[in-house]
């Protein structure tokens, strides 16, 4: 909760923006200990026969009748007064704030084969910007190196009096994104042999082909190019040999599979979408909270899904939703330098709840383990929150409120997920209405219901209810404040909000809470609030920064769009505007939508701004101007040969992928989407309240 006591305060005017401590937080973090320890009730849970709130350990029973070790009871319900009639066994009353039911025992024989494992497929891009080199300070170890025809193709690009052998620093060492990629998946395969034997591993590559490995036991099967477009072949092809791919732990694949990916060369052009389809193959014949953890570097451009056209978003749309319904968890890590559309490989990954990063290639190890430690603990996951009836949800859409139960549909569920919500005290007029005198309310019941299906397909219930004291002195309940929960709100609904588009609403919204927090006396008056105040204003400046970078493309992309338009003669013009046009100008003030004038700032300085970004900002106006190139070598950091060469430090062994797949490169319209890209990481991280 966001304090140890309610805040109970009438609201005169429900479209204020109200800021106090009526927050709280629903983390699953010791859900799959809890599956452990907690005693699993016999019965069905009894539900209060008009909100259907659910009997538990703060519920008033009074005895009628007892027959035997059944017993009547009156049960006047703690969140809406109803009188209900029930009969139960004593053993059967919860004792404890969290109960655990089973509603439907998994009843289908499971078989001996791959299907009763987890699986982890990898899904690598292979394609020929991997060759990209990185400069790493410091001594590192990373295998195989750039091979002989990898090594060839750079020397081309590099001037003959500068051909210095790479890696021959003693300080710096230049790696491809390859080689760093190779040696987190080899340490990820040696770490899970150790640490889980019996989960499967598979792997699927991809560029101008994609090739299923599964998990190395069988022969690979390649899907050419003129293939690629064909998704209902492809996928009568795999289902019929899936299982086979996937039948051997990794115990005893894991020096085959390492030997594949030793192999593997970098050449051609992304196509991730059937890649895609071909991991989901191989991750549907695993049991739910099978994993598919897809590495690329660039924008898929080949095959189904190709992102250079904007109608293959529905593509990946609907490969979530059936990893959803199969309880697979997608996962995204992108390599910094390229543009990927993070927005729309993004809506993929969170439709699974998986993760999305963006990373340097040497940090790519350190993502995979942070996915693969983030395991599934339950699937087909619904998450019902009831109020008492004196209370309402605050900013959560109308759609999924009924009475005073939310309802939200969440998929699937990892260690690390979490969901906040606000709440407030109804107005005096409904209060009322309900006959509810908020001077008698001294303590306030919250369930929360989470229906789930655990990894052995057993259907589950887990009903939290806690009881609050309340109080009607803002200040008791800030010097009670749980400021983390503060914390994950403040970056989740702010996240939330930006995705939608509504930049300048999702900064106004982060203000006001992060001002309320960071300037409250009470909320500050430990040293130990003050200290995670001081760390999280960091993480939260980095998301103020992301709001920036992303309203300024926005009004960029309005400017371009108008520009298209055909531009009247002046005369025109001026027939056309409307006489004494007022214009709102920038230092008027702006009242934020849910908030009352009392309430209203100005505009932040960040309205037109151009990028904010940690690096120095690159000059995009002149789209014709050829930037100079980046080459790594050993002693020579950078040179221009004929400005042909763009500023990504490719490194291909493959002139035709260096010529189609990043022929954008021809101005920084790249960089800008891999900028973008960034930002578009930073608001699923914050959302997902991973910080």
């Amino acid at each position: 909760m966001g304090s140890g006591k309610t805040f109970l305060k009438e609201c005169c005017n429900e479209f204020r923006q109200e800021l106090d401590t009526n927050i709280f937080a629903v983390s699953f973090t010791e859900m799959q200990e809890d599956q452990k320890k907690t005693q699993i009730h016999s019965g069905d849970p009894l539900y209060c026969q008009n909100c259907k709130g659910i009997l538990n350990k703060h519920s008033n029973l009074n005895l009628l009748v007892q027959s035997g070790s059944i017993s009547q009871y009156k049960w006047n319900c703690e969140f809406c007064s109803y009188n209900n009639e029930i009969q139960i066994e004593q053993n059967d009353i919860p004792e404890n704030e969290e109960a655990l039911y089973c509603i439907q025992p998994h009843l289908k024989q499971q078989s001996q084969s791959g299907q009763d494992k987890c699986s982890i497929t990898f899904c690598l891009d292979t394609s020929g910007s991997m060759s990209t080199t990185t400069e790493i300070k410091g001594k590192i170890e990373c295998q195989p190196g750039l091979s002989q025809q990898e090594y060839e193709m750079l020397k081309k690009y590099i001037q003959p009096e500068t051909q210095i052998y790479l890696n021959k620093s003693k300080d710096i060492s230049y790696v491809s994104r390859k080689q760093c990629l190779l040696t987190a998946i080899e340490q990820q395969i040696k770490m899970l042999k150790q640490q889980n034997p019996e989960i499967v591993v598979g792997l699927v590559t991809f560029n101008n082909e994609v090739v299923v490995y599964g998990d190395g036991s069988q022969q690979p099967i390649k899907f050419s190019e003129q293939q690629l477009y064909q998704e209902v072949q492809m996928r009568t092809v795999l289902s019929g040999c899936a299982k086979q791919m996937m039948q051997n732990p990794i115990t005893k694949q894991a020096d085959k599979l390492i030997n594949v990916c030793q192999q593997l060369q970098d050449n051609g052009q992304t196509a991730l979408g059937p890649a895609l389809i071909s991991a989901l193959e191989l991750a549907k014949v695993g049991k739910p909270g099978s994993m598919i953890i897809i590495c690329t570097d660039g924008l898929a451009n080949l095959g189904l899904g190709a992102l250079d056209c904007e109608s293959n978003r529905k593509f990946y749309q609907e490969l979530g939703q059936l990893a959803a319904e199969k309880g697979i968890i997608i996962s995204l890590v992108t390599i910094k330098g390229e543009g990927c559309k993070i927005d729309t490989l993004g809506e993929l990954v969170e439709k699974t709840n998986g993760i999305v990063t963006r990373v340097n290639p040497e940090r790519i190890g350190q993502d995979f383990s942070n996915i693969i430690n983030d395991i599934v603990i339950g699937t087909q996951v619904e998450l019902k929150v009831i109020l008492h009836k004196a209370l309402k949800f605050r900013r959560e859409e109308n759609s999924r409120i009924k009475n005073n139960t939310l309802k939200k549909h969440i998929g699937n569920i990892t260690k690390s997920s979490i969901y906040t919500f606000e709440y407030q005290l109804k107005t005096a007029q409904e209060l009322k209405k309900e006959n509810i005198d908020i001077k008698k309310l001294k303590q306030i019941p919250f369930q929360i219901r989470i229906t789930y299906t655990n990894l052995k397909g057993d259907k589950m219930m887990r009903v939290v209810t806690k009881l609050m004291q309340t109080t009607q002195n803002i200040e008791e309940a800030e010097k009670e404040v749980q400021v983390d929960v503060i914390h994950k709100r403040i970056a989740q609904k702010t996240a939330q909000i930006a995705k939608q588009g509504n930049y300048e609403e999702a900064q106004i919204y982060n203000q006001y809470w992060n001002q309320y927090i960071q300037k409250n006396p009470h909320i500050n008056s430990n040293q130990i609030n003050q200290k995670k105040n001081q760390n999280f204003q960091k993480h939260n400046e980095k998301l103020s920064t992301a709001l920036k970078n992303q309203e300024s493309r926005k009004y960029k992309s309005i400017q371009i769009q108008e520009n298209q338009q055909k531009i009247p003669s002046i005369d025109q013009k001026f027939l056309q505007s409307p006489p004494n046009q007022i214009t709102q100008t920038p230092d008027e003030p702006f009242i934020y939508p849910s908030m009352s004038k009392k309430f209203s700032i100005t505009p932040l300085k960040s309205q037109k701004p151009p990028l904010y970004t940690d690096k120095k900002v690159k000059n995009i106006e002149n789209l014709n101007q050829q930037p100079q190139v980046t080459i790594i070598t050993s002693d020579v950091k950078s040179f221009t040969k004929d400005n042909k060469i763009q500023s990504n430090s490719i490194t291909t062994a493959d002139s035709q992928s260096n010529q189609s797949k990043f022929k954008s490169s021809q101005n920084s319209s790249q960089s800008n989407e891999s900028d973008e890209d960034q930002d578009y990481t930073i608001l699923f991280g914050y959302e997902r309240a991973k910080f």
